[in-house]
């Protein structure tokens, strides 16, 4: 596997790249935040989201690099289990409640997922 250090590692694809995961993050935290209104046990404090974009963008941009060269299926799952898997160690180390956090990492795995699926398989080549 050749590393094409001034293609993999150019300031236009970082740049890109992490424009590509903070739209991710941002659409993911928007259907996050829609389903953490459906009831009372689901509301998070005021923090959550901002933090969730924050740490989720630094996540998926760092994984990006790790898993660049999978296919868009693969590189889909890495990234997705990837990002819920430390945001959820992460609630679970603040305080929520085991229930809760098992929940939200399904659903925050589900979103991902399919999220980024969707723009893996329209940037095939990057």
């Amino acid at each position: 596997m050749k590393i094409n250090l001034k293609k993999d590692f150019s300031i236009k694809t970082l740049i890109f790249v992490f424009i590509l995961v903070l739209i991710i993050i941002l659409i993911f935290s928007g259907i996050d935040y829609l389903i953490h209104l459906l009831k009372e046990e689901y509301s998070v404090p005021d923090y959550y989201f901002p933090h969730k974009i924050i740490y989720g963008t630094i996540i998926g941009f760092i994984t990006y690099f790790f898993i660049r060269k999978q296919k868009p299926a693969i590189k889909a799952l890495i990234f997705s289990a990837t990002i819920s898997i430390l945001l959820q160690i992460n609630y679970y180390l603040q305080g929520y409640p085991k229930d809760f956090v098992f929940l939200f990492l399904g659903i925050h795995f589900v979103i991902l997922f399919v999220l980024s699926l969707i723009a893996f398989n329209l940037i095939k080549n990057l």
